[in-house]
């Protein structure tokens, strides 16, 4: 009988669901300071993850989840490839549903 992979899990900063690191969405905070939406998992930096959810993603803007997890102040400028990302890619799949 084969083994089992372990499955590395997170939670989304924004609900709290646990999920499979591979279905969330990695959010990081570099070296230098810059917010960057990490789509390959693999940026240095302190992340931070969110779940596929419009929901989640909008909360995270503006209620500050993501503030409380780099555990610095960001601006509204910080935040704009987050808001990009989430606008190109996620916000179509809110107005869709």
């Amino acid at each position: 009988m084969p083994k089992s992979r372990h499955v590395p899990e997170r939670s989304c900063v924004a609900c709290g669901n646990k999920m499979p690191k591979a279905k969330l969405i990695r959010v990081v905070r570099a070296s230098e300071g810059s917010i960057i939406v990490d789509t390959t998992g693999r940026e240095s930096g302190r992340g931070a993850y969110l779940c596929h959810l419009p929901e989640c993603w909008e909360k995270a803007l503006t209620k500050g989840p993501l503030q409380r997890s780099f555990k610095q102040d960001l601006s509204t400028k910080d935040l704009e490839p987050v808001r990009t990302y989430y606008e190109e890619n996620l916000a179509s799949q809110a107005t869709a549903q």
